[in-house]
Order: C-alpha cells, then sequence, then structure tokens
C-alpha cells in the first residue's frame, strides 16, 4: 500500500464540474464537487466500474484536513466492498469514490447541465428534495412498523 500521501487516481471531470465550480461558484472546488459527485453516485446506486477514469487527478492530500470528506470515503467504501480493510486503505477508498463520483456527475449533468444561470438554487432543491423524499419513506416504513405491532397485538 502507498504511503496515503501519495495516494492519487484519474478521474473523469466532467463539464458539470467546470460548471458547478468555476463558472458558478456553486461549489469552492473540484475536492468538493468530487466528494458531493460520489455522495449522489452512492445514494443513487449509479458506480461506473469501466468508465470511471479520466484525465484529471484526484490527490488523497485533498482530503487531509477535511474529517468528513475522510468518513465519507471509508464510509462508501465499507459499504461497497463489505470489507473492513477498506476502512483503512486510503488507496481503495479513493478509488472507490471515483467510480461513484463519475456515476454521480453523470446524474447531475442530466439535472443541471442545461440549466441557464447560476444552478445553486436549483442544487439546493434537488438536496432538499432528496431529503424530504428520505424522510417520507422513513415515516412511512416507522409507519407501516408500528401498524403491524399494533395488528400483533389485537
Amino acid at each position: 500500500m502507498s504511503s496515503s500521501a501519495t495516494v492519487r487516481r484519474p478521474y473523469k471531470q466532467t463539464e458539470i464540474y467546470d460548471q458547478m465550480v468555476d463558472e458558478h461558484n456553486v461549489f469552492n472546488s473540484y475536492v468538493d464537487f468530487f466528494v458531493f459527485s460520489a455522495c449522489v453516485g452512492y445514494a443513487k446506486d449509479r458506480c461506473e466500474t469501466q468508465n470511471y477514469k479520466g484525465d484529471s487527478e484526484m490527490l488523497w492530500m485533498h482530503f487531509s484536513n477535511k474529517d468528513l470528506y475522510r468518513a465519507v470515503a471509508a464510509a462508501i467504501a465499507y459499504q461497497h466492498h463489505n470489507d473492513s480493510e477498506a476502512l483503512i486503505n486510503p488507496e481503495l477508498q479513493l478509488k472507490t469514490l471515483t467510480m461513484y463520483a463519475a456515476g454521480g456527475a453523470d446524474i447531475l449533468e442530466a439535472e443541471f447541465g442545461d440549466i441557464k444561470g447560476n444552478p445553486t438554487n436549483a442544487v439546493l432543491n434537488y438536496i432538499q428534495d432528496w431529503d424530504d423524499q428520505e424522510d417520507n419513506e422513513s415515516r412511512q416504513t416507522l409507519l407501516a412498523e408500528i401498524m403491524a405491532d399494533f395488528e400483533e397485538g389485537a
């Protein structure tokens, strides 16, 4: 295994990166958008195992002072590989994130790529809608469990 300071992976940086970071400043950096894209890819079960490499390079050292990003990388890698080694292997974590980031970027490109003007509000609404959907699903599941328990007791 490489020293974590030297871990790097090629990743597919599509036009949506430029749009979200450089053009509209929705995200502060490509690293921020990369992690967001990986989260979207993971949440939507979109992992690109073939077409995820590109001409850009993501360095693990960009994660060194970002505990949240390292936690996200470890969690996604662990869930994807179902192997505790993924929790301590930055190389595997970064590779896994690049696969999900490619899938997430494709989703975000389809969602926001043709928006005219600044997409900040659209991105915020997308996140809010996702959060509302998750809350509604968990409420429905909880309600169903309560009803099942009630029916068993009757």
